[in-house]
Parts: structure tokens; C-alpha cells; sequence
């Protein structure tokens, strides 16, 4: 969808200009993209208003009812047939100050639909259409729900209403008393069934307030109020509202306006507390609450990102909307280059593997990489999780592996070694016994730094050993005995016997990164 001009709206902003000198007849049915300069003999095309002097209009001029004009200087000596449309400018300015202004305005409408239109990858899109909007419509503008409460109003002056806080909710709501009083308005009462931009009157508030009803079918869900305030409404600002009304419509599909806002907060909740500006226990637990999310409920933690970082991608309200889609139970959401999710497995009496195998097929087309973290006992380790998931996803990545998922399960060794690794150096983070076999091997061209290794993979299998190192039994039976007295290692000792194989993990990995 794309914002068209009518010719009343390039007319309001003449008016601003060369106030009492400007005319509009004829009919305004045009849907305009942009303004061009007339030359003769051009073939005119309808989606272009042109510009042109009155001195241009001869009496073989080609007015076409499907082609709108702005004419700058006196009426032409034709006649101008009543089914064109023409903005007459009389104002003695020359031609290229009016074709600058025209070009002007529909440059200032073509970025305002452009952020209405990227307002859905927002966190608050309400909040950045109406601030949008509001250089527009040169008036405070909020939305309100079936229910009255303020879904968005990004600038608030002296003169509109002052909200009530409901207290459940914490949102803002429309005072009580006038809720009553328009229950019983006839006038009110009459809106409720209005298509397209409409004025009330001022006899309710003491101005006009120009307004357009959000509909999903026949369902009514909400209202956008323009309050006139600190500019006279324009005829124009209904085709502007009527525009933004269908936007808001199409980019609300099957939510309401409440869930729409209310998902809104719970994500900026959810950036919030993994970022550490949340931390109060109790207010974490009443907030997840409002979803009938326990705190001890079943949770799991997804981070994807794309293959090269693209957040164009990554960003796209198609991405999210898929995500959320195909995971009820669960909020994604814009954070830090990727997209973030958390999942209550608990909720929708699902597993963590059906999550994952639900997303494989969006994953794989939109070129997705994801880390999972393991699964949460509790919603207070939401940030610990977090934590899992982009581990998981960067060091699955670093491994080249072709998967498209990562699992923290599968990665909490390599993870214990980068953190270990960041604060000591690889050797003095191994058995020093494992350091001493490698020093002994290099000077006496011996192997019991690898015999070792492979007797403990085999889980002291002395036989497989054996086989494993092409070597006689009794011949690993010496190697043994030589490795006890070198490093005194306790073989017999579970805790010993692990601290050598992450030893060797550790020194394994970084043998092969180098």
C-alpha cells in the first residue's frame, strides 16, 4: 500500500502559502504520485498533476477529466471545462517557486508513508506511526481500543484529556466519567458505525476532533483521534487519516489493539530484564503473571542470526510474525543484531525438540542459524539461558559445522573451556601430569602422552588400547607402569581421570584452532 495525493491536500498547502489566492474546482477523484513541468506536446499521464502557466492554455490545449492541473497566473483565456481538475495559483510567484513547493510536498508525504511502512519492524509501531504523522496532521493525535484505553499518544498538551492509570494493567485509560458521557451521546453513539475519516463536533470537548474507526471486518477496534488544538483541520487531513487508519487496520491482521500493545510491552520487559535494567524478583513474577506464565514453569531460549549478520532480513516483520506463528507460546523479538526468543514449554505442553523441529523449514529458507539453550526450570534464569543460546550459537558456528541449529547440551565442554581459557592460559588450566608426558615424548621420541589418551577414551579398556595403538598388550602394560612413575597419576581416581580428559580436550582444541 502507498500513500496517493489528492489535489485538496497540494491545495491546503498553497493556502498556507498565497492565502486567498488560490482556487480548486472541478473533481478530486485523482490518486496523484508525484508533480511534473507541462511541455507541449507531451503526452499527460494520470497519475502526475503538471504544472504549467496560464499563458500555456490556448484554445487547442488538451485538458483531459482524468488529468489534474496547477495553473499559475490569471484564468486563461479558454475556458476551463468543469470535469478537470485545476489548482489555480493567482499569486504573481513565478512557475519554478510553485513547482518547487508541489515537488516539496509530495517528497514530505512519500517519507511519511515510507515510516509508516517500516513502523511494523518497530518495537512501539503505534507510538512511531503517530509520531509520524504528527508534522502531518499538525495536531496531537492518540489511539484508543473498544475498551478506551490509550494504546499510543506520542505528545500530550494542555487541553486534551487527562488520563486515568488503570491500576491492573498500568495502562492508560479515558477518564470514566467521559466514558459515560459518551455511551449516552447520541452524536458519540453515531461514530461507532462511521467508515473513512470523520469530524465530531466541539460540543463534547470544546474543539473538533477529527477521528477514523479501526475495523477488522465488522469488529470494531478502536479509535484514532485528531484533536484540533493547535491547528485549524484541514480537508485535506481526511484523506491523511483515512490513510492511516487502513495502515494501522492492515498491520494489526488477527490481534487487536490491546494484544498488539500489550506484546509490545512484554518484549520491552523481556530486552529489558536480559540487559539488566530489571532485577526485582517480584515485579518480574507479577509481570510475567499477566501471561499466566509461572515462574517455575518450563522455559527455553532461542538466539538466531543470520549467516552474514544481516538484520535486514533478520528484521522483517515476516520473520517475527512466522516465529511467532508457528510458536504460540512464545514472544520473538528484535535484540542486538539477531532476533531473541523465549519459549513456555510448560504452557503449551510441548518439548523442547517439537520447537525445534517446528522452525527447521523458516531456518533453512531465511539462511538462519539458532542456539538453543537448555531447558529452564525457572523463568528467573531467563538471562542465564540467554546466555546459553548465544554461546551455543557462536561456537557452533565457529565450528563450521552445516548445521542450522545449536545446542548449548552439545556445546557446555567447549563453553567450561573458553571460559576457563579467557582467565589462564590453556597450560596452566591442564594437568601439569599431561604437560610433563608431551615434554618427555619430544625428548625421548616416545608416545605415552597419546597412549594415555587413548586408554582413557577406551575407559582403561586395556585390550581395545592395544588394538587401537597397533601395539602388544604387555607392550601397554610397560607404557603404563612408565607413565605412573613419571607422573605419579592415579589412574583409580574418577575426579584424576576427568581432570586428564578435559586436559586433553583443552589441549586438543587448541592444537587444532592453531
Amino acid at each position: 500500500m502507498s500513500f496517493m495525493l489528492n489535489a485538496q491536500i497540494l491545495f491546503d498547502t498553497a493556502e498556507k502559502c498565497y492565502s486567498g489566492r488560490v482556487r480548486l474546482t472541478g473533481p478530486d477523484h485523482v490518486s496523484l504520485e508525484d508533480v511534473r513541468l507541462y511541455h507541449a506536446g507531451a503526452i499527460m499521464q494520470p497519475q502526475f498533476i503538471y504544472a504549467l502557466t496560464a499563458k500555456e492554455v490556448t484554445a487547442s490545449f488538451p485538458f483531459r477529466k482524468d488529468v489534474a492541473l496547477i495553473l499559475c497566473g490569471q484564468d486563461p483565456t479558454p475556458p476551463i471545462p468543469e470535469e478537470c481538475t485545476v489548482l489555480t495559483i493567482d499569486a504573481n510567484v513565478p512557475l519554478a517557486e510553485v513547482f518547487t513547493l508541489m515537488q516539496d510536498t509530495f517528497e514530505q508525504y512519500r517519507i511519511w508513508d515510507r515510516k509508516l511502512n517500516e513502523a511494523c519492524l518497530a518495537n512501539h509501531p503505534l507510538d512511531v506511526m503517530l509520531e509520524a504523522s504528527l508534522p502531518i496532521l499538525g495536531n496531537p493525535l492518540f489511539i484508543h481500543d473498544p475498551n478506551f484505553y490509550v494504546m499510543s499518544c506520542p505528545r500530550h498538551i494542555p487541553g486534551m484529556l487527562v488520563w486515568t492509570r488503570d491500576a491492573r494493567t498500568g495502562w492508560n485509560l479515558v477518564p470514566l466519567s467521559l466514558i459515560q458521557d459518551f455511551k449516552t451521546d447520541p452524536e458519540y453513539i453515531r461514530t461507532l458505525n462511521t467508515h473513512g475519516a470523520c469530524l465530531f463536533s466541539k460540543e463534547q470537548r470544546g474543539y473538533p476532533i477529527l477521528y477514523v474507526n479501526l475495523w477488522k471486518g465488522r469488529q470494531y477496534l478502536g479509535r484514532i483521534c485528531v484533536d484540533e488544538l493547535e491547528n485549524p483541520i484541514e480537508p485535506g487531513h481526511y484523506t491523511v487519516l483515512t490513510y492511516l487508519g487502513h495502515m494501522i487496520e492492515q498491520m494489526l491482521q488477527n490481534q487487536t489493539m490491546f494484544q498488539l500493545n500489550y506484546q509490545n510491552e512484554m518484549i520491552s520487559f523481556f530486552i529489558d530484564y536480559l540487559e539488566g535494567r530489571t532485577q526485582e524478583a517480584p515485579l518480574i513474577i507479577q509481570t510475567i503473571s499477566y501471561l499466566n506464565w509461572k515462574p517455575d514453569d518450563r522455559y527455553l531460549c532461542l538466539r538466531l542470526e543470520g549467516l552474514r549478520q544481516n538484520i535486514q532480513r533478520l528484521s522483517s516483520a515476516a520473520t517475527l510474525n512466522a516465529i511467532n506463528t508457528v510458536i504460540p507460546s512464545g514472544y520473538a523479538f528484535l535484540h542486538q543484531n539477531g532476533i531473541s526468543v523465549i519459549v513456555n514449554l510448560s504452557y503449551s505442553h510441548t518439548r523442547a525438540s517439537d520447537v525445534i523441529s517446528s522452525l527447521a523449514v523458516l531456518l533453512r529458507e531465511g539462511l538462519l542459524k539458532m542456539g538453543v539453550s537448555s531447558e529452564l526450570r525457572n523463568f528467573l534464569q531467563f538471562p542465564q539461558g540467554y546466555t546459553q543460546a548465544k554461546a551455543a550459537l557462536e561456537i557452533g558456528r565457529q565450528s563450521e559445522s552445516t548445521a542450522w541449529c545449536y545446542k548449548f547440551d552439545d556445546y557446555c565442554l567447549d563453553f567450561l573451556v573458553r571460559q576457563g581459557t579467557t582467565a589462564l592460559a590453556p597450560e596452566l588450566l591442564c594437568s601439569e601430569k599431561l604437560i610433563l608426558l608431551k615434554d618427555y615424548d619430544q625428548k625421548n621420541d616416545t608416545e605415552l602422552y597419546r597412549t594415555l589418551r587413548i586408554f582413557l577414551e577406551n575407559e582403561r579398556n586395556a585390550t581395545q588400547t592395544a588394538r587401537d595403538l597397533f601395539i602388544h598388550r604387555s607392550t601397554l602394560l610397560y607404557r603404563l607402569e612408565r607413565i605412573q612413575k613419571l607422573t605419579e597419576v592415579n589412574l583409580d581416581d574418577p575426579k584424576e581421570r576427568l581432570v586428564l580428559r578435559v586436559s586433553y580436550y583443552i589441549l586438543e582444541e587448541r592444537s587444532s584452532s592453531s
